[in-house]
């Protein structure tokens, strides 16, 4: 919350965001897919440093693990690094409606 000077409805809306307009996640499983692994990269690196500031430390770590073989070019395992960071923003967005409920 320090990051969002303790503003909890600030922070709320940047969660928001992120789980439902960013691009990212999509485009990370498009860019993989197709494969064109920089551009995997650079939306891995993005969501990292958005789930980082956020705090979301199981989401941030998932996605650490798909940002590191990226960046050394070991595309052997992505399919199973990707579907750990889509499980995460799953479990996150259930927590989400659980808590809007």
């Amino acid at each position: 919350m320090e990051r969002f000077v303790d503003d909890e409805e600030f922070y709320s809306d940047c969660l928001q965001s992120f789980m439902e307009e960013d691009p990212s996640f999509e485009g990370l499983g498009t860019a993989l897919k197709e494969g064109k692994y920089s551009e995997a990269f650079d939306y891995a690196h993005t969501l990292k440093g958005v789930a980082g500031n956020l705090g979301l430390t199981p989401l941030f770590n998932a996605i650490c693990g798909i940002v590191e073989p990226l960046r050394s070019k070991d595309f052997s395992d992505l399919d199973a690094l990707y579907a750990a960071v889509l499980s995460e923003k799953d479990v996150l967005r259930k927590i989400m409606d659980e808590a809007a409920n």
